[in-house]
C-alpha cells in the first residue's frame, strides 16, 4: 500500500471516529484503565459495542489520538512496511494515544502493538473475527495488558438509550420503565437490535458467530449434532444439565468433544456454564452443571419454545447481570437448591433465588427453602429473591430475606 494513500484512509477513519453523535455511555468503570502504559484490549461478543467503546474512552484522554480500523477494506494492501509508514507520518510522543480497532486482520500486527508499548505509547485494542477471538489477543502480547470485558447493554443502558431515566418520580414514569423492563426481557441488549426493534439482527448475529467463530475456526464437520447440542442448551437453559443427557441428544459421542463444543460456545462469548460450588475442587469438577446465554435475545432466536417460559427467561437475565459485575458465580444444591451463590475470596457472600412470582403457597416454600439451605451453609444473615413484580421483607429464624422486582434489582435500587 503506497503512503499518501495509507494517509487518506487514516484521515477519513479519524474524522468518522470524531463523531460521538449517539454514543450511549457505558456503565464501566474506565478511569482505571487511563492510567499506566499497559495495553488495553476490548473483549466481548460481536456487536457488543466494542468500536464505540473506544470512542467513550478517546473522550476521556488528553492529547493525540490515533484511530484506524483494519476492518477497512482498503487495507487489503496493507503490508509490514506500512508499519513503519505509520510511524513516520504520525509524531508519536508520551501523549499519544492509539486506538486499534479490528487489529488481528493484518498480519505481524502483534510485534508492531508491541514495539508501540516499548516506546511508552498507550495503545487500545479491539478485535474479535474466525481469524482470532478478542479473548486470544492478549496472548499474543509481550507488554504487560489489562482487559476490558463488555457486553451488551445492561438495564441501565438499555433506559439511556431510550432516553428514559431511573430516578422516577411519578407513576407514569416508573410504569416507563417498567414496561421498558418487559422489552429488555424479551429482545436483549444488543445495541442495534435495540435501536431497531429487530431481533431479525440477533439471529443473524448468533448465525455469523456459529458459522465464522465455532464451525469455520474449528473445522467442525459433525454441523447438525454441534445444532442439535446448541439447541437443547439453549432450550434448557438454566436446567442442571448431565453430559449422559448431552451425549443422547445429540448423538455426540465423545464426552471431550461436547465439553469443547460449550468451551467454544463460552470463547466467543455466547453462553457460559455454571458450577455447583463445592470446597471439594474435585466434587465441583465432576458435578452437574448449569448453562446460560449471554444474552437473553439468543434464547428467543435458538431455544425451542423458551418465550413460554418467563421462569427461566428471568433467571438467566439476572445471571448475565451478575457475570457482567464481575461476580464468580456458583449453584447451590446441598439438600435444597439455589440458583445463584457468589463467591468473593475463599467465602460464599451472597445467595440469590430467581422465581417470576411466589405467590403460591408451594412455590414460596420452594424457594425459601432453597435461599435458606444456601444461607444456613454458608453462614450467610442475608439473602435475596428475585421476581417480576413482587416486593416484601421477611425475617426467618433470625435471617432476613428480601424480596424485590428484577427491573429494580437491576438498577440498584433494592
Amino acid at each position: 500500500m503506497d503512503k499518501e494513500t495509507l494517509r487518506l484512509i487514516i484521515n477519513d477513519q479519524q474524522k468518522v471516529f470524531n463523531d460521538n453523535a449517539g454514543l450511549i455511555e457505558r456503565d464501566i468503570s474506565i478511569d482505571k484503565y487511563l492510567k499506566g502504559n499497559e495495553i488495553i484490549i476490548i473483549s466481548g461478543v460481536r456487536r457488543c459495542g466494542k468500536s464505540s467503546l473506544l470512542k467513550l474512552i478517546s473522550k476521556k484522554i488528553p492529547g493525540k489520538k490515533v484511530y484506524i480500523n483494519f476492518d477497512d477494506i482498503r487495507f487489503t494492501d496493507f503490508n509490514m512496511n506500512n508499519f513503519s509508514d505509520i510511524d513516520n507520518m504520525i509524531e508519536q510522543g508520551s501523549n499519544t494515544t492509539y486506538f486499534l480497532d479490528e487489529i488481528q486482520n493484518i498480519e505481524y500486527w502483534e510485534k508492531w502493538v508491541n514495539n508501540l508499548n516499548a516506546k511508552g505509547i498507550k495503545v487500545f485494542v479491539t478485535g474479535s473475527n474466525s481469524k482470532l477471538l478478542s479473548s486470544e489477543i492478549s496472548t499474543y502480547l509481550t507488554g504487560r495488558n489489562k482487559i476490558i470485558k463488555l457486553y451488551p447493554f445492561s438495564f441501565t443502558e438499555f433506559l439511556r438509550l431510550k432516553g428514559i431515566s431511573i430516578d422516577y418520580k411519578t407513576s407514569s414514569e416508573k410504569s416507563d420503565i417498567v414496561s421498558s423492563f418487559h422489552k429488555y426481557l424479551d429482545i436483549g441488549g444488543f445495541p442495534l437490535v435495540i435501536r431497531n426493534d429487530d431481533t431479525e439482527l440477533t439471529k443473524q448475529y448468533f448465525e455469523d458467530i456459529l458459522n465464522k467463530d465455532i464451525i469455520r475456526r474449528y473445522h467442525i464437520r459433525k454441523v447438525k449434532e454441534l445444532n442439535d447440542l446448541i439447541v437443547y442448551l439453549f432450550s434448557h437453559a438454566g436446567n442442571i444439565y448431565s453430559y449422559s443427557t448431552l451425549k443422547q441428544v445429540s448423538s455426540i459421542k465423545s464426552l471431550s468433544m461436547i465439553k469443547n463444543y460449550i468451551h467454544f460456545l463460552e470463547e466467543v462469548f455466547v453462553a457460559k456454564k455454571v458450577d455447583l460450588f463445592d470446597y471439594s475442587i474435585k466434587k465441583q469438577k465432576t458435578s452437574s452443571s448449569k448453562f446460560y446465554s449471554l444474552d437473553i435475545g439468543f434464547l428467543n432466536v435458538i431455544a425451542f419454545n423458551f418465550t413460554e417460559n418467563r421462569g427461566k427467561r428471568l433467571e438467566n437475565l439476572i445471571f448475565i447481570e451478575l457475570i457482567r459485575k464481575g461476580y464468580n458465580v456458583y449453584y447451590h444444591n446441598k439438600i435444597r437448591e439455589c440458583d445463584f451463590v457468589i463467591k468473593e475470596g475463599l467465602k460464599i457472600t451472597k445467595a440469590l433465588q430467581v422465581c417470576v412470582n411466589i405467590s403460591d403457597p408451594q412455590t414460596r416454600k420452594r424457594e425459601i427453602d432453597g435461599l435458606m439451605d444456601a444461607m444456613t451453609t454458608y453462614k450467610l444473615q442475608e439473602g435475596i429473591i428475585i421476581t417480576l413484580d413482587q416486593e416484601e421483607n421477611l425475617k426467618l429464624k433470625n435471617k432476613k430475606i428480601k424480596v424485590i422486582p428484577a427491573w429494580k434489582w437491576l438498577l440498584g435500587k433494592g
